[in-house]
């Protein structure tokens, strides 16, 4: 065997390593080439509503004083929000006081819902006042105040949208007891409530 055919036979083998190296490079290029594509969505973000509830009276609706068995009253209170989120309104009583003789017991009140044609009139007045609904069946403020003690008691239930008002009209008698003698025993007393719409979405 001569000098030439070892040359020969090593030349060979020392050129495998060379073609794996190529081999390898080829293989690791080919593993990274891919095609690619991605698209975009972009300014996510969130903003909570607001919920916001008043009304036109601005004050207590009735003071009526030196009432006596078979007086009566009525006045109209508009409740309005400017939500930007529609909510469910509810009345209910607030700060509830049926006097020392209980004269609550006997001040009866229907609350119904309803509208006005045009503007409502000033200082609580019903005048040209639609009835809808009945809010609150005729109940003594006693047993009103009872009932609908907050939110989750509330009467009406009204679904309010955004920006929505709901009108309606109190209506208040001193309901006799039956006779002078029954009568009696509530002179000289005081009741008081506060009527109570909370709006939740």
């Amino acid at each position: 065997m001569g000098p030439s055919y070892r040359a020969a036979r090593i030349a060979k083998w020392a050129s495998l390593p060379a073609a794996l190296l190529v081999s390898g490079l080829l293989v690791s290029q080919a593993s990274y080439s891919a095609f690619s594509a991605t698209t975009n969505n972009p300014g996510n973000n969130w903003a909570s509503g607001t919920l916001a509830l008043t009304n036109d009276a601005g004050t207590a609706l009735f003071n009526a004083t030196n009432i006596k068995p078979g007086d009566a009253g009525t006045k109209c209170i508009t409740v309005s929000t400017t939500a930007t989120v529609a909510s469910t309104l509810k009345l209910y009583a607030a700060t509830y006081s049926k006097g020392t003789k209980s004269l609550g017991d006997r001040i009866n009140v229907t609350v119904t819902s309803g509208s006005f044609a045009g503007a409502a009139p000033a200082n609580g007045a019903c005048t040209g006042f639609t009835a809808g609904s009945v809010a609150v069946p005729t109940a003594s403020l006693t047993a009103f105040a009872a009932a609908s003690t907050n939110y989750a008691t509330g009467a009406d239930s009204f679904a309010l949208p955004a920006g929505g008002s709901r009108t309606y009209k109190i209506d208040w008698t001193f309901a006799s007891a039956g006779s002078t003698a029954a009568d009696n025993p509530y002179q000289g007393d005081t009741a008081s409530i506060g009527f109570t719409w909370e709006a939740q979405s």
